[in-house]
């Protein structure tokens, strides 16, 4: 009796340690198994930083969703100037646009989260269209540094965003950026739709002014039939067979090579025709035009000398080489904006 009771005692201890050793097991196979997901999540976060950036480039005008009146194309340098050039006040009157607001009642843009895109951007397109003169949409693709996972998260884990389906929002006025994919983000003033309507409109814009090989620092192109081109002094009640109007601008290689706003830049006006036969033809007219096109851009700070003129080459018309700083760029773009309603007076932007 005794020793059926001595065994049964080292049975049962034996098949608690078993239980015990069981479940012991277990716990280290699901800590290997929570372990495997988060490896296997980051080498996912690995494989999209992956992204051939070329190829994010290539395509960056293809995530447009609506057709931009106005092409801007910037890489990363004149992006860096451009952010330090910007003072609060340029900062806040740009959050009240997004924001559709007055400045006084809206939050500066989060200035870190600003520097931090910027300095991963390779190349950014942005687009403003002019459907609705009053609220202008505005749309901005960074192409650069941008893995989905890891740049979801940094989003997810912001204050100053809120996911939202198909992407995040803003907490502190109307800026809604898309779920990163392909290397790229998407930032615009209107929420993301499901499914994304995408627009080739803009790639095709780019194509045409010969803006996708990115030759340049940066380019603005105003579309001929901008509501932009509509309120300059183009000789009202004249159809003129061009397409748009175009600044390019290259990066002087002494500049510094952080972040400037005194940068310089070498940048060229073009006007361009629909073909060489047009420009030709149009030739006196063309001149005549730039007069009051250069006197217009004079006001809003482009230092144009008194006699800058403009020469055909082909089916375009440039002027010469004109020396100017990235904050002298900066306060022309948004100036020359203004004429659009989007809210910035000239002159009261930059300091």
């Amino acid at each position: 009796m005794i020793f059926r009771l001595q065994w049964k005692k080292i049975t049962a201890l034996s098949d608690f340690k078993f239980a015990r050793t069981a479940r012991g097991h277990a716990g280290a196979r699901a800590r290997l198994g929570l372990l495997a997901a988060v490896s296997a999540a980051l080498a996912l976060a690995v494989s999209c930083a992956s992204v051939p950036r070329e190829a994010a480039i290539a395509g960056l005008f293809n995530h447009f969703e609506k057709t931009p009146q106005v092409l801007i194309r910037a890489k990363g340098a004149f992006l860096r100037d451009m952010a330090a050039s910007f003072d609060d006040s340029t900062i806040t009157a740009l959050a009240s646009i997004a924001a559709d607001q007055q400045p006084v009642n809206i939050q500066p843009i989060d200035r870190d989260r600003l520097d931090k895109t910027l300095s991963r951007a390779d190349v950014a397109g942005i687009g403003i269209s002019l459907e609705n003169k009053a609220n202008p949409a505005i749309e901005a693709v960074f192409a650069g540094d941008f893995p989905g996972f890891l740049t979801s998260i940094s989003f997810f884990f912001d204050d100053n965003w809120n996911r939202i389906p198909g992407g995040y929002a803003a907490r502190s006025g109307k800026l809604y950026m898309r779920d990163p994919s392909g290397g790229t983000i998407h930032f615009a003033t209107w929420a993301p739709q499901t499914p994304p309507t995408l627009s080739a409109s803009a790639a095709a814009i780019a194509d045409r002014a010969g803006m996708q090989r990115g030759e340049n620092d940066l380019s603005v192109y105003l579309d001929a039939k901008s509501a932009l081109i509509a309120q300059l002094p183009l000789l009202d009640g004249v159809m003129l067979p061009f397409d748009g109007i175009m600044l390019r601008a290259d990066r002087d290689p002494r500049s510094p090579s952080r972040g400037s706003p005194n940068a310089l830049y070498s940048a060229r006006f073009e006007i361009q025709m629909k073909d060489e036969q047009s420009a030709k033809t149009y030739k006196p007219i063309m001149r005549f035009m730039w007069v009051l096109l250069s006197s217009k851009l004079t006001e809003y700070g482009v230092p144009l000398s008194p006699d800058a003129t403009i020469d055909q080459s082909g089916a375009v018309f440039a002027t010469q080489p004109i020396a100017m700083t990235a904050r002298q760029m900066v306060e022309a773009i948004l100036s020359v904006s203004n004429m659009s309603a989007l809210g910035i007076a000239p002159k009261t932007v930059l300091n």
